[in-house]
Parts: C-alpha cells; sequence; structure tokens
C-alpha cells in the first residue's frame, strides 16, 4: 500500500489551482500542484450566465448546458489526471476537497428559475461558481474519488477546530518546501485537502 494522499481545487471560472497533499496535520507535504482547465473549448464562454443574459431563455439554457457539459468533462479529465499520476508515484488517493459552493443566489441555477436569474445581475455570479462547483463534484463521482467539501470562505476556521489552531500556518509555510507560487488559491486547496485527506483516514 503506498502513502496516503488528497487533493483540493479551488475553482474559478474556467479554471482551477488544484493541489495535492499527503503527511499529517502537524507534517503535511505537497505532493503535486497546478493550474488546470475547467472549460476546455475557447469558443465557450467561461461565465454563461453573463453572456446569456441578452438571450431568450430557451437559448439561454441551451448555451448554459453546453458549457455545463463541457465543464464537466474538462473537470473529469483533470480529477483522472492528477489521480492517476499520483497513484502512479505510488500514492493512494483517498478523496478530493471541494467548495461546499454558494447556498443562496447560485442554487437559483435550476431550469425553472433560469429567468430569474438571467434577470437579476447579483445572481449571476453565484450561478457561475455553482456550476463549477457542480462540474468538479460530479467529475469526483465519475472518477471514484470521495469528495469533501468546505465552505472555503470559513476554511481556515474550520481547520482550526478540526486539525488544530497550527495547521493553517503550517500550510502557509508549504512555501519554504514548494517555492512560489504559492497563493491564497494554492493555501487554500492544499488546507482543504489536508482536511479531506484527515477525514478519510478517521472513517
Amino acid at each position: 500500500m503506498g502513502s496516503a494522499a488528497a487533493l483540493g481545487v479551488k475553482d474559478h471560472c474556467g479554471w482551477a489551482v488544484l493541489v495535492a497533499v499527503g503527511g499529517t496535520p502537524e507534517s503535511p507535504g505537497v505532493l503535486l500542484r497546478g493550474r488546470v482547465t475547467l472549460l476546455a473549448d475557447p469558443a465557450l464562454p467561461d461565465q454563461p450566465y453573463h453572456a446569456a443574459t441578452g438571450l431568450d431563455v430557451a437559448a439561454a439554457g441551451e448555451l448554459i448546458g453546453r458549457v455545463e457539459r463541457a465543464a464537466r468533462t474538462a473537470a473529469r479529465d483533470a480529477l483522472d489526471a492528477a489521480a492517476r499520476e499520483l497513484a502512479g508515484a505510488g500514492h493512494d488517493v483517498l478523496g478530493v476537497a471541494l467548495d461546499l459552493g454558494a447556498v443562496g443566489a447560485g442554487r437559483m441555477a435550476l431550469p425553472g428559475d433560469l429567468a430569474t436569474v438571467l434577470s437579476k445581475h447579483h445572481y449571476l455570479h453565484g450561478a457561475e461558481g455553482e456550476l463549477y462547483h457542480e462540474a468538479l463534484a460530479d467529475a469526483a463521482r465519475n472518477t471514484g474519488l470521495e469528495a469533501s467539501r468546505y465552505d472555503f470562505k470559513e476554511l481556515r476556521e474550520i481547520a482550526a477546530r478540526v486539525l488544530g489552531p497550527g495547521a493553517a500556518g503550517r500550510v502557509d509555510g508549504l512555501r519554504a518546501q514548494v517555492g512560489t507560487p504559492w497563493t491564497r488559491d494554492h493555501k487554500d486547496a492544499a488546507l482543504a485537502a489536508l482536511l479531506a485527506l484527515n477525514a478519510a483516514d478517521r472513517r
């Protein structure tokens, strides 16, 4: 049996930062990191809800549906490639940590509510984010990875409660191990992965 690992993903519209970690909350290590695409087709808009605001509902739904399908394929390919790379290096990938996503505006992005979402600008950003959150969750299921979802806005508080008050600082300090870039996205992805790894170890 290889060493345990977990993936963490901090997503944006059309792309994401992915970090894999191993080790323990007291001594974490970075096994893989990179930027991955969540929308491989350059002909499609990475913010389809914004792009669809000038269309009728049927055409808007068709455009958004095309982006959703493309995002699911790209997300699945990205997670599958990362899991294969880790497995090839002798690591057992125990799961993937994803953003919990919106609980309000993004959840409005349902077929019956599409006209409402498109008519209210403050709903659009939540709906865009939810599209990519759900593409990654679907990709995890299709790749056979156990998905743990966290509210990334509260990630450091969650980590302090679950892993101990020094966990986030140790993840921040991994820059000394891996060099740059080690942005907030990398830190969040790594911290979420460490939470997922800890959860898997306890199951």
